[in-house]
């Protein structure tokens, strides 16, 4: 009976996770190269989060902060998708910027926020 209540707890709450990040598109402008990156968030739980949740994406690039993304609160299964640009010079080596996406909720918590069963972390090199 214990193992059925603890299922049920576990299915109810939302679940933003961060399903993709990836190259949406590069552009070269002279001695630089302009990287669009697309990142999909989806909430893969079963609860809606509050309409007054403050979350985000925050981006590292080479472990400094260096943007962070508004997120709308998502439905069940709902999916949004955002992007970072930036700026590289067009002889730098591929896979030279490392960059990581992580959900943050702005301090807030619980299972209609996030129930942290899901991919909040997402790493690429480009």
């Amino acid at each position: 009976m214990l193992g059925f209540i603890v299922a049920v707890a576990l299915t109810s709450c939302a679940n933003p996770s961060i399903l993709s990040a990836g190259v949406q598109s590069v552009t070269t402008n002279g001695a630089l190269k302009h990287y669009t990156i697309a990142v999909t968030v989806q909430n893969r739980g079963n609860l809606r989060q509050p309409s007054n949740l403050l979350q985000s994406v925050v981006v590292l690039q080479d472990g400094q902060k260096a943007s962070q993304i508004g997120l709308q609160p998502l439905r069940p299964k709902q999916s949004q998708k955002v992007t970072y640009s930036f700026d590289r010079a067009a002889d730098a080596g591929d896979g030279t910027t490392d960059l990581t996406f992580t959900l943050d909720f702005n301090g807030r918590s619980g299972n209609d926020v996030d129930c942290h069963a899901g991919n909040e972390t997402f790493d690429i090199t480009v």
